[in-house]
């Protein structure tokens, strides 16, 4: 954080009268002015050692962060609320109003001492906000942190995001779902309206598509003007035009990056010199994950809980640097489209993993090299600590190493070949900046005698006063005769001669009284006084010829902006790879074949993520084979925890890991490309929006019905089972129909479903087949084989999995009771196109009610009974004839459409009248 002038602890507050009962002090005069300007935020005021809250800022800190609230008490009617918390670890506290939504200034102590009114100088020297914070404390290290702004035009959506910490800086434009989905992936934590368009219903389907709201900031409409925009863009990265970088068509999508750029310089109070470069986001460039992809996939963020060492990133990460772990992440929710791109990663992989002991050397360099580019935010926002800079400097050395243990490797496309040291910068640091430089700018010592002769000059005089001083307590001693005589030195009266008060009667007439103490009186001379000035004259000489040369070593650093970033990128493709090659040896990842045909064939593949949890050799490895011809939607049937899901998410995770670069989990595999990656996987509701869990599902699959393509990876997961049971049925298989239509799309499908009916499909319809999760049934007892073959499932086993999950007995035997009667009626696969509209009903009576009860039976059963069950309860069989037993057989087969006398209009008959 940047931090105030150091404060002396021991120096008095300046006095300041309480004035008359309703008036404000001076300093909350001062306070409430500096409020004024920053109404919207939480001003965190400098006194002292303190950040202190005032009003209402006060009760919210004190609710969100657990302070004590307490107040500026001038009388029990007009006490102020106050709530303070240490400025040196004020980022833990920072960190959770950020998080909470709140912006928050940092109000500073800009002044050494008091003015005349008393007052020390404060000035608000920056504002944070959940987007544009750069402070190591408030930032994940391996994760990117982006603000983002979006602007409307028609159905045309522009958009851009910037993480303020590493320069990164995006553009792009798009339709609103389009647009939705860029954004979403990178996760914003801070969203840019105009507002003029905060309360429009284009940017409110918008945040419903995103799938989770970034804290919102309004900003001023005129500040997207395209036209404006474009000239700060221009001013900014001293272009003349924007077309060298491909821009010059965008609108919208200049207006955002305009408006961003400005919100950020303004918020920052700093010219972003590391933003040195506008990327432009193009369609097809990538994969297409929308944000219920990544989410359902666990690509980047854990589905339920926070323990990410179930999703993706965390199973694949091999990266050693910040700069790689954040390029992970980047290639995991952006893989690749480019088959050349794909395919020279997969080459460096190889090349690094044919090497063990080279790929461990240039490993333990990586580990060698700290964040360069968060490093070259903080010091060109000028937010640096003289720690930072023998960071960046310790970098900078690693650099030529791992330039060389890259060439030699003698592959020119290996990351890092070409690898620019800035050597230039090294050697300015290595002769500027001490071994261990103090932790703050404000403490004196942070460069090297030798540097600068400006500074040498301060330093001699500042050593030679102290040395002068060191030998005077010694000389006064002797010339006095005092021998307790001391020589100190507060803040608040400089050095002094302390004489106690047995020996005051030695003292010289030319030492002059200070002050006095209980037991001791202090005094300084006319020579110690000169010599004080000058010592005191001398620090502030070097803080301020310190402040001088940092300011120059600053520009030294902006000046390599541009070159320290592509050294950067060049350290994080290299990082990124070699983890992945590092994973791959460990893991027994191979070399999946790209190929631009859409297809997926792969041989023993297994789930990146789940193998992790269990022992090597454990996981039951399966394989995959799906094209747009033979195999393009294939029904996936299974028992309950057979582990159909993971299959289905073992195809998707697969094909991602593929397609970014990396080598996979599997003994060989056949992969085409695949544009986007739809997941329609468990069952949610969105209460916010006030949609239902099926609606969501529904939500869902609509989309997936209206965008997918022939390059598609479609994986779907219990379609239809939030509705009644032929509801979801029918719908179910109109999605499968849909998908499989010989004019569609016919992108490549995985359909999960307990709806056994849709098996049927297979036999029926080209392109369709069925797969099933192999069980066996031993004493009872149901063994998960976790094994995928051809065929479908012939059970879902799912009262088994109900005694697994501790359902009492009786439920489970009057399960079994239901199911028996249920399956009575035979397989039941409705045949496509005529579904029957009725509900399953397990004791419904026939059309026209039962027949009369045999001879001697009693009346009818309780309404709530079954029939069936009532009547042959009812039963007089010591006085029921042969004949009449057989007549009331014959009546109730007739009943059940199974006899001669079935009425025509009959059909196969209802499983409630069993």
């Amino acid at each position: 954080m940047r931090k105030g002038p150091p404060v002396d602890e021991n120096a008095p507050t300046p006095a300041t009268p309480d004035p008359p009962p309703g008036r404000a002090t001076p300093m909350m005069a001062q306070y409430m002015e500096i409020k004024s300007r920053y109404a919207d935020a939480v001003l965190l005021f400098r006194m002292g050692d303190f950040y202190e809250m005032f009003h209402e800022d006060a009760h919210l800190a004190s609710r969100l962060l657990g302070l004590t609230l307490t107040s500026r008490d001038r009388g029990p009617s007009d006490g102020v609320p106050l709530a303070g918390l240490p400025w040196h670890s004020a980022e833990p506290y920072i960190a959770k109003l950020l998080k909470a939504g709140h912006k928050v200034a940092i109000c500073e102590q800009v002044s050494d001492a008091p003015a005349k009114n008393g007052l020390m100088d404060r000035r608000v020297v920056e504002v944070l906000t959940p987007g544009t914070a750069l402070q190591d404390g408030l930032l994940e290290s391996g994760a990117n942190n982006f603000v983002a702004a979006v602007r409307l035009e028609g159905d045309r959506v522009g958009f851009a995001a910037a993480d303020i910490s590493t320069g990164e800086f995006l553009v792009g434009e798009a339709d609103p779902a389009e647009a939705a989905t860029q954004i979403a992936r990178l996760q914003p934590s801070e969203l840019l309206v105009g507002s003029d368009q905060i309360e429009s219903a284009g940017l409110n389907g918008i945040l419903e598509l995103m799938a989770g709201q970034p804290f919102l900031t309004p900003v001023d409409g005129w500040r997207f003007d395209a036209g404006r925009a474009a000239r700060r863009l221009k001013e900014h990265f001293r272009l003349a035009t924007l077309g060298g970088w491909d821009l010059d068509d965008l609108r919208p999508g200049l207006a955002a990056a305009g408006a961003l750029l400005e919100y950020a310089r303004e918020q920052k109070q700093s010219d972003l010199a590391h933003v040195r470069s506008l990327q432009r986001i193009r369609t097809g460039a990538t994969m297409v994950l929308d944000v219920m992809t990544l989410r359902h996939l666990e690509v980047l963020e854990p589905l339920l809980g926070t323990d990410r060492s179930t999703t993706l990133v965390h199973a694949v990460d091999g990266t050693l640097t910040p700069m790689g772990s954040r390029r992970l992440r980047g290639a995991l929710r952006a893989p690749l489209m480019d088959l050349a791109a794909i395919r020279r990663r997969h080459e460096v992989i190889g090349r690094l993993a044919a090497s063990v002991p080279h790929l461990a050397r240039l490993r333990k360099s990586l580990a060698g090299i700290r964040d360069l580019e968060r490093l070259l935010g903080k010091v060109t926002t000028e937010r640096e600590t003289p720690r930072d800079l023998a960071a960046l400097r310790e970098s900078l050395r690693v650099l030529p190493v791992l330039r060389g243990q890259v060439e030699e490797l003698e592959d020119r496309g290996v990351p890092g070949s070409g690898l620019d040291t800035v050597g230039d910068l090294l050697e300015i640091l290595e002769r500027a900046l001490v071994d261990d430089p103090p932790a703050t700018v404000h403490d004196i010592g942070v460069f090297r005698e030798g540097f600068d002769e400006e500074m040498d000059a301060i330093r001699k005089a500042a050593v030679d006063g102290r040395r002068w001083i060191a030998s005077l307590q010694e000389s006064e001693r002797a010339s006095t005769g005092i021998a307790s005589l001391k020589v100190g030195f507060n803040r608040v009266f400089g050095y002094y001669l302390e004489v106690t008060r047995p020996h005051l009667s030695k003292v010289p007439d030319h030492y002059l009284r200070k002050q006095t103490l209980v037991n001791a009186e202090r005094y300084v001379t006319p020579e110690l006084k000169a010599r004080e000035e000058k010592i005191l004259g001398a620090e502030e000489g070097e803080k301020a010829r310190q402040e001088d040369l940092l300011a120059a070593l600053r520009a030294d650093v902006g000046s390599r902006a541009v070159r320290l970033l592509a050294a950067a990128a060049d350290v994080a493709e290299l990082d990124l790879l070699a983890g992945w090659a590092d994973v791959a040896l460990r893991r027994g990842f191979n070399r999946p074949r790209m190929t631009d045909v859409s297809e997926i064939h792969v041989l023993e593949g297994r789930h990146p993520v789940v193998e992790t949890f269990l022992p090597a050799g454990d996981f039951v490895a399966n394989d995959v084979h799906l094209d747009r011809e033979e195999r393009q939607v294939q029904i996936l049937t299974g028992p309950n925890m057979a582990g159909k899901s993971t299959f289905l998410r073992q195809v998707g995770l697969l094909s991602l890991l593929a397609q970014a670069g990396s080598w996979i989990p599997a003994k060989e595999a056949t992969l085409g490309l695949v544009d986007r990656i739809f997941t329609r996987v468990g069952a949610s509701d969105n209460i916010a929006l006030g949609q239902s869990t099926f609606l969501v599902e529904m939500v869902e699959t609509s989309r997936i019905l209206h965008q997918a393509t022939p390059r598609s990876l479609v994986l779907l997961d219990e379609i239809g089972r939030g509705t009644s049971t032929y509801d979801g049925l029918s719908i179910a298989w109109a999605v499968a129909e849909s998908l499989g239509r010989p004019m569609g799309p016919r992108p490549m499908v995985i359909f999960a479903t307990h709806f056994h009916e849709l098996t049927g499909l297979a036999r029926e319809k080209r392109g369709f087949l069925n797969l099933n999760v192999l069980v066996r049934e031993w004493n009872d007892e149901v063994v998960f084989l976790r094994r995928v073959a051809d065929g479908a499932a012939d059970r879902s086993y799912g009262i088994h999995v109900a005694r697994l999950a501790g359902v009492p007995g009786p439920v489970l035997e009057r399960a079994k009771e239901i199911l028996a009667r249920l399956e009575s009626r035979g397989p039941g696969r409705a045949p496509a196109g005529a579904l029957d509209e009725r509900q399953l009903g397990l004791f419904e009576e026939a059309p026209g009610g039962g027949a009369d009860p045999p001879p001697g039976a009693s009346k009818g059963p309780p309404a709530s009974e079954d029939p069936l069950r009532a009547e042959i309860r009812a039963l007089d069989l010591d006085g029921l004839s042969p004949r009449e037993a057989w007549t009331w057989i014959e009546e109730r087969k007739r009943r059940l459409g199974d006899g001669p006398a079935a009425g025509a209009g009959e059909s196969g008959g209802d499983p409630g009248r069993a």
